[in-house]
């Protein structure tokens, strides 16, 4: 820290080096806003004396907010005690902290969404709302949309028939929460602001703990994390740091505006650019400048980079969705081949949807990859499940919880039961674990004993919750013999929850061995507050798959940006037209260039002509996009169209693409043909990717596995017969295959 200069480039220092007083850092893609960050609190220790406890600083995933910390660790030692987190941790903290001050217990439980909308689900029949009408997800959605703009359920306004249906489905949502002492996402942001709003002497107390606060990414707050950080910063010394092109997050709530109008809540603020990229070639920032700088409010900056040009942009027009994974496949190993590995290669698309051609086509390739995106380890049923005990364990007012486990492994408390002991539980306005010792009697019978014994069960683990998460994780497998229900099934499906369980276990241990504070509502807190992004390890030489919105943050050697058609990627249409001007699509476009400058060495664009998506099969444009990126970045890998001849004298040579169309045959045999078909199916224009099919071949496909061509039928979309051992003979396109 002795010489600043010679770690940091101009910019860098003016941010890093900033006294007291409001400081916007607009950190272009790939320009070192973390490094930013770390050096300015370790800069704020050093040269200006502030105490590292009166530093807080706050980001959006837990996988950032302990990069951040192990930083400013090895900047300032190890002794550094700042307060970093994300919002939503941050705000537990207070919560758990300030809690009995405010009306908030203590002991409160985390909702994820799964919670959540089943709590709505119990709301809505309890109103008797017809969860048609009202879906749940819609409701809890609302509820969701109300807090983050800091509107209560007294408040909501009721308008039309819906909203006075959503403010009694939302007024006995925080009945329910309150009587199983639980919290949702929305409410670890929303009640702590509330607080602040409603008790002066609170805010006061709390903001006078810190000099300093530092928010990153500051272009993806909500109104309700944009007022946290008012209220934090009397003092006015907030450094916030962001990138308004990057803002990709309105759909969950995200306001652009707070960036783009920083100097208005925070006037006299200073504004520092970073706008050197040490990530991507110039060919690639200079295509997604293009692209970024169509939209019509944004701050000005054009990246720059003393890098080498590098690669072109390359394009591609596959005929349909197979060609596209085919082509990405192939340049995949391609690559790898040539040195990248595949943990550098990455796959983009603009909806989950997407992925499944190109997981079946890698998987017929045999190329290692992970999707990310897919059910995260917490969600699996058998962890939610052990996960559900500890929750009761530490909160047994926990109704989510609750329910899940009662019966689970089966002990024959049926739904019935559980229905009647919810009824008496809100009769009561007590907790269905409480209801137990009143509705038990009254049930009878096997049941009856069945919950009793269920009951005695957890007071014996609440008893030993001073022995730590880890030992009772031990205690529920056993007791509930979870564990040998599973070995006794005996089959692979058992056999891959019984490995879950185990690694949930491990888990646990490693927790208790390394956090700071090892008890069972941290574990909890730790587990409730995990995003898709903490949950993706990036072991392994796999190449990956993931939506452009999990893709914040990340950075790969090679791109592949697929599905770019208008309707598609941008993915904003109105009665099946294309709006050329609203947020939406401003949206579309930030979203293109995030996924554009997540590449350093090579970015190839692809679209399918025909694609098969949701069930139909539509023609749709190239992307927009393509239009805003300079003509001299760009090389074009084929022809809207694969060309296709008839093989009947010898191998064809390869059609140049500007070149004219090959001549077809007038007519097309109705019988197998006993000749050949060519299809150029080349995509970098090499000739070893024509396919040349003859009878009698070997020949390989995704589904089918291989099989020996018995005839060909020519034309504009050449088949073949094909004799597979473990299916019989198909027909399939020619284009689908893969010689052997």
């Amino acid at each position: 820290m002795r010489d600043l200069a010679s770690e940091l480039n101009e910019q860098q220092l003016a941010a890093v080096s900033h006294g007291e007083g409001p400081l916007l850092v607009i950190a272009g893609a790939g320009s070192g806003k973390t490094r930013v960050i770390t050096y300015r609190i370790a800069n704020l220790i050093h040269a200006h004396g502030i105490p590292p406890w009166r530093i807080m600083a706050v980001t959006f995933t837990n996988k950032a907010a302990k990069e951040m910390a192990e930083r400013v660790e090895r900047l300032v030692g190890a002794d550094s005690r700042c307060w970093i987190s994300t919002f939503h941790a941050g705000c537990a903290r207070i919560l758990r902290t300030y809690g009995d001050r405010i009306g908030v217990d203590t002991r409160f439980t985390i909702y994820d969404d799964q919670d959540q909308k089943a709590m709505v689900a119990r709301v809505l029949k309890e109103l008797n709302m017809d969860p048609r009408q009202f879906p749940p997800r819609a409701i809890a959605s609302e509820i969701n949309r109300a807090k983050q703009e800091l509107i209560g359920p007294a408040d909501y306004a009721e308008g039309d028939f819906y909203r006075r249906h959503v403010k009694c489905a939302y007024e006995l949502y925080e009945q329910r929460m309150q009587s199983a002492c639980a919290l949702d996402f929305g409410d670890l942001l929303y009640r702590t602001v509330r607080a602040m709003q409603d008790n002066p002497s609170f805010a006061a107390e709390l903001a006078g703990r810190f000099d300093h606060l530092l928010v990153d990414e500051f272009q993806d707050t909500n109104r309700v994390q944009l007022e946290l950080v008012r209220y934090l910063t009397p003092h006015r010394n907030i450094c916030v740091v962001g990138d308004d092109d990057q803002s990709i997050y309105s759909w969950r709530g995200a306001d652009v505006t707070n960036i783009l109008g920083f100097e208005n809540s925070f006037p006299g603020a200073r504004v520092v650019t970073l706008d050197r990229n040490y990530r991507s070639s110039h060919n690639i920032l200079k295509g997604a400048h293009g692209v970024v700088s169509r939209l019509p409010d944004r701050r000005p900056k054009t990246l720059w980079t003393t890098a080498e040009d590098g690669d072109p942009i390359r394009i591609l027009a596959a005929p349909d969705e197979r060609e596209e994974g085919r082509f990405v496949a192939r340049k995949l190993k391609e690559l790898e081949a040539a040195g990248i590995p595949l943990r550098e290669q990455v796959v983009f698309y603009r909806t989950n949807a997407q992925s499944r051609v190109f997981e079946e086509v890698l998987r017929a390739m045999n190329i290692p990859h992970r999707v990310v995106g897919g059910m995260r380890f917490y969600d699996r049923a058998e962890v939610k499940d052990l996960v559900a005990y500890l929750r009761l364990i530490l909160n047994p007012a926990d109704h989510a919880a609750f329910v899940r486990v009662v019966n689970t492994p089966a002990r024959g408390i049926g739904k019935t039961t559980v229905d009647k002991l919810v009824a008496v539980a809100a009769e009561k306005g007590i907790s269905a674990f409480e209801a137990i010792e009143i509705a038990a009697p009254h049930i009878g019978g096997a049941p009856a004993r069945a919950l009793e014994s269920f009951r005695t069960m957890v007071h014996t683990w609440r008893a030993e919750l001073a022995h730590g998460p880890s030992h009772l994780i031990h205690r529920v497998v056993d007791d509930t013999k979870y564990l040998a229900g599973l070995e006794a099934e005996n089959t692979a499906e058992a056999d891959a929850r019984i490995e879950n369980i185990k690694e949930l276990i491990g888990s646990v241990e490693d927790f208790e061995k390394e956090a700071e504070t090892p008890g069972l509502d941290s574990f909890l807190e730790l587990v409730a507050l995990q995003t898709d992004v903490d949950a993706v390890r990036f072991d392994g030489d796999q190449a990956t798959l993931m939506t452009v919105h999990a893709a914040k943050g990340l950075e790969f050697d090679v791109v592949f940006v697929t599905g770019m058609e208008d309707g598609l990627f941008p993915l904003v249409r109105q009665d099946d037209v294309m709006l050329e001007d609203s947020s939406a699509l401003d949206e579309e476009r930030r979203l293109g260039y995030v996924a554009m400058t997540r590449a350093r060495k090579k970015l190839f664009l692809t679209r399918a002509t025909t694609r098969r998506l949701y069930g139909n099969t539509r023609t749709n444009p190239p992307s927009r996009f393509f239009r805003d990126i300079p003509p001299a970045v760009i090389q074009h890998l084929t022809a809207e169209e694969p060309a296709v001849t008839l093989l009947t004298e010898g191998h064809p040579s390869f059609p140049s693409r500007f070149g004219a169309p090959r001549p077809r045959p007038s007519s097309t045999p109705s019988a197998p043909a006993r000749s050949g078909v060519w299809v150029d199916r080349s995509f970098d224009q090499s000739p070893q990717n024509h396919l040349s099919v003859m009878p009698g071949q070997e020949v390989g496909h995704p589904r089918y596995g291989r099989g020996k061509v018995l005839g060909i039928h020519p034309g504009a979309n050449p088949k073949a017969d094909i004799l597979f051992p473990a299916f019989g003979r198909k027909t399939i396109l020619v284009k689908y295959l893969e010689l052997e």
